[in-house]
Parts: C-alpha cells; structure tokens; sequence
C-alpha cells in the first residue's frame, strides 16, 4: 500500500514490514486501551443482557430499578436495547469468557471490518487506491475511532454493518446487481437491528442505488432488496410480541424527546455545544482527564476543516463528476448525524468522522501530486496529526483508569459487604464487583424506599442526579438526604463510597 505514494520502490519487503509493525502497534493500542479503561454504563447494561440471553435464556436485567428509569418490564425482556446486538453478544459469550475486555474485543472485530468496508466503498467511489487506504490510516487512527473500538458499545458494530454494505453493493453492482442489493440491505438490515443509527446507512446505500443504478432496477432487485427487511421485521416482531406492553414502554422511554427534526435549529446549536466542542478539546472533560494537553485534540478540528476547505475551493476537485456521490453521501451523513436526534454522544462520531477522513486524504493527495515540493511538509502534517491522536490514546492508556480507579473502588467494597449486601450504584459497577446485589437507581431509592448496605458515587450518578435538581426536584432531594444519612467511608478521583451508619465499624 505504500508504493501508493511512492515509498516502497525497490524495498518492498520493508515497506511491507513497516505496514505490518504498523498493524501490530496499532492492536496494541486498542488492547491497551481496553485493558485500562473503567467500564461504562452503557457497556454494562448490554453486555449482562446478552450474557443472561447467552446462559439463562432471558435478555432481561436485574439490577435496574425499573420505576426509576420508566424501563417497566426490564428485568425480563431489555427491549431499550435493540435485540441483533444481545443475539452477537450472547453467542460471543458462548465463545469467549464473560469479561470487560473480552467484550472489548468484539468492537475491535467490529472496527477492523469497518475499515475494511470503507476502504473498498471509498476506492470505489473516488477509483483512487491512494485517497482510499490514506483514509482508511487516518480514520484507523483517529482518537475518536480508536476510542470507540476499544468500547463495548454497539457503534462500531453499526458502522461496520454499514460501511461494509456500501462497499459489498459498490464491488457487486456491475457483475450481479439483484446480489449486491440483497447483500448489501442484509448488512443495513442488521444494522438497524442494532441501533436507530443504522438509519444513516439505510438512506445511504438508496441513495448509492438511486445513484448508480436506477434505470437498471425492476421487480427482482426490488424483491431482493425487501426480503432481508422482511425477514427481520418478522423476527423482530415474535421477539417483540412477547411482551408487547413492555416493548412499548421501553422503547418511548428510551426514544423520547430524541426527534432533533423537530427542533432543527437548536438541534444544530446542540451540535456544536455538546459534542464538536468538548469532542475537540475545547470543552469540559472527564473527571481526572481536564489537562492542558488535552486541547491539542483541536488539531483533527484543524485538519478536517483545511480538508473540507481544499474540496470546496478547489474547482478540479469540487467539480471532478467521480467524486460527486461521494460528497453526496458525506451530506447525507453529515445531515442525519446533526439533525435526526438531539443525543449528541461522541461515539456516534463513528458514522461520519470516516468520511471527513476521506476529505482530509483527498486533500492531501491533491496537494501531494500537483506540488512535490511539500510533501515532506504534507507527510509531517499528517505524522503530527496521528500522533496528537495516538497520544490521547496513550495517556489514558498510562492513565489506567481500570486499575488504579475503579477496581480499587470495587474490592474496597468487596472487602466490606456481607453476602447478600445490596449496593446502589451504576451498573458498571457489575463489571468487577458482580451483577447479583447491585441496583442502578440514581434516585436512590425514590420509589423502592430501599436502603442498602453502599452507596458507590461516580460522574455519571452526580450528572443524573444534577439533572434532577431542575426537572425532579422531589427526587433530588431525597437522593440528597439519603447521602447525608450515609457515613463516607472511601473516596478516590472518580469513586465516593457510603456506608448505612449501622454497618459502619
């Protein structure tokens, strides 16, 4: 892939040795980074869901207060969770041991196959190798991407669903159309039954159809394409009717409010406040991550921009007709990732930072065949870019959160309850300590009138319990005087931890 930009000439072999240490280096990020971070909330509540699928033959969990969080039913079916993701997860389990990194593992299966999906879409649609592999580093690379790969979330996995059907329908069209759009809505299929992101691809890879070959679709291609949508709405539909009043419950608890169509503009404001800033290191962070260095994440900000900046002021670039789906696609994306819901995480970023990386690499090659004179300036720009990326990596990496946080927190407690002990906490908390006697209420028993052995305090409890100061105040103040009736008895960075005053000693 380097004689792409001339490197490899008459030593191939080491260019190849250098690809491969390159590899290797990079699955040594991830792990890296997945053997160091504290679990997450929402890594923990799909992970135990698929687990009890896998070994109990209920996707239900049990540490959620149900009433608190509108999830009635939960501890019997999890249907705020979509169910292809459970089905992957449970026969992971079967494969694998049940663990925080081995969960890891699998988005990182999933982020291989997302760059391997893009890079045949992008040759494809620009038909230039070099703007498709430089893509494809930049993208591997980037801190938002390696972040998400080291997370047990469902986003890669999405994002690998989709990429890889652009690519299957762009490498499979000329040869068996009716194949590559049954293959290509099998893969989007699957990846709306994994979560309502997959959305962006469904109206992505019509738009490639409509594009490419729409004077060549009839009633088998159209056949071709409804049967995989078929198939799984059939399914989903027996898993849903099981307990159809839960179904309901769940689901408009979870998708309430999340409709930014409805409010485009201060949609778009949200955007900028709540996930471009602070993803870009120019806002809050992290408890015991806020250092200087960690502005320096404003630098991909930069580089994207200059990208976008090149295409759109460069006429043989902004008017080169094999590029026009392609910036097509990129709006698509963009449009749906701003507009189609108000939660702006950053791990949604894997839908679109792809494609931005694309700009950025036909930029770069732009530059690099019409002015040789720069590209040690091009290649050392992108050197310092990868390395600003790789070291946010590498600092939470030295940082291990995981062991020097969160399972300190997690044997103290361990070392002080009692069998049976239950403990208010997030479930997260379940990764190390146990599933069985934890309960996530961030009420703190608002409605159970529960009163457990510990109380376990981290950011995303204090962040909940915040929000309930303006929109739940009766609850916020319950939760208040249940910590003031509770004795601190550990604290660290990121952990405080209560014990019932008559446990105490």
């Amino acid at each position: 892939m380097l004689s792409l930009f001339g490197f490899a000439g008459k030593h191939r072999r080491l260019a190849l040795g250098l690809q491969g240490l390159i590899v290797l280096l990079y699955i040594a990020l991830l792990c890296g980074s997945a053997a160091t971070r504290k679990p997450w909330n929402d890594e923990a509540m799909s992970a135990d869901a698929g687990y009890n699928l896998a070994f109990k033959g209920s996707d239900g969990v049990a540490f959620y207060d149900e009433q608190e969080y509108g999830l009635i039913g939960a501890h019997k079916h999890s249907y705020y969770i979509f169910p292809f993701q459970l089905c992957v997860l449970a026969l992971w389990y079967r494969l694998l041991p049940f663990t925080i990194f081995s969960t890891r593992v699998l988005s990182m299966l999933w982020t291989g196959a997302m760059l391997f999906g893009l890079y045949h879409a992008l040759r494809r649609l620009l038909g230039d190798p070099a703007i498709a592999f430089l893509a494809i580093v930049l993208t591997a690379f980037n801190y938002q991407i390696m972040t998400a790969a080291s997370l047990g979330r469902y986003d890669s996995m999405v994002a690998a669903l989709g990429f890889c059907a652009y690519g299957v329908f762009l490498v499979m069209r000329s040869s068996n159309l009716p194949m590559a759009i049954l293959a290509a809505n099998t893969l989007v299929a699957a990846a709306g039954a994994t979560h309502p992101n997959g959305i962006i691809y469904l109206i992505g890879l019509w738009f490639l159809i409509l594009y490419y070959d729409r004077r060549r679709i009839g009633w088998r291609e159209i056949g071709a394409a409804a049967l995989p949508y078929a198939v799984c709405g059939a399914l989903w539909a027996a898993y849903i009717f099981q307990d159809f009043n839960s179904f309901h419950t769940q689901f408009t608890r979870n998708s309430s409010g999340r409709i930014g169509l409805l409010h485009p503009w201060s949609t778009l404001m949200l955007e900028f406040s709540a996930r471009i800033i602070p993803v870009f290191g120019l806002g809050a962070h992290s408890a015991g991550h806020d250092f200087a260095i960690v502005r320096l994440k404003v630098l991909a900000l930069a580089a994207i921009i200059f990208g976008i900046l090149v295409c759109a002021l460069t006429p043989s670039i902004r008017q080169k007709s094999e590029y026009r789906a392609f910036f097509y696609l990129l709006g698509i994306h963009w449009f749906l990732m701003t507009f189609s819901e108000t939660k702006k995480f950053s791990y949604y970023l894997v839908h679109l930072l792809p494609l931005l990386m694309a700009v950025l690499a036909i930029a770069v090659v732009h530059f690099w065949r019409i002015r040789p004179g720069i590209r040690w300036a091009l290649a050392g720009g992108v050197a310092v870019l990868v390395f600003v990326e790789v070291g946010g990596i590498a600092a939470k990496i030295r940082l291990n959160d995981y062991r020097n946080v969160y399972m300190p927190a997690v044997e103290y407690v361990r070392a002080h309850a009692h069998t049976g002990d239950q403990v208010f906490t997030t479930c997260s908390f379940g990764f190390g300590y146990g599933f069985d006697n934890i309960i996530d209420d961030d009420s703190l028993g608002y409605y159970s009138g529960k009163r457990p052995a510990f109380i376990v305090m981290e950011e995303i409890v204090d962040a909940q319990q915040e929000l309930m100061k303006t929109y739940a105040p009766a609850k916020y103040h319950h939760a208040r005087e249940m910590l003031d009736s509770y004795k601190l008895v550990y604290h660290n960075s990121e952990y405080r931890v209560y014990q019932r005053p008559d446990l105490v000693g």
